[in-house]
């Protein structure tokens, strides 16, 4: 278990100080535009929010991604 933790200990993670209706309001817009699911969504919007081209290999994610306007990383 302690390597575990120091393992997640040295990660660079961050934490977003957006509420839930600040965070869910767009996923769900995003899932009902584009079409997809709450969770593909939610990491759709993450590369939005955030600036960063989306990695995924999944076809519908790929095309919500276009559609929306998200580059892809190759």
């Amino acid at each position: 278990m302690a390597q575990v933790y120091g393992a997640l200990a040295d990660l660079p993670i961050e934490w977003s100080d957006l509420t839930l209706d600040q965070a869910l309001g767009p996923v769900l817009d995003l899932a009902r535009v584009h079409g997809p699911s709450a969770y593909d969504a939610a990491y759709l919007q993450l590369a939005m929010r955030e600036g960063l081209p989306l990695a995924t290999q999944d076809d519908a994610l790929r095309v919500a991604a276009e559609r929306a306007g998200v580059p892809l990383m190759e």
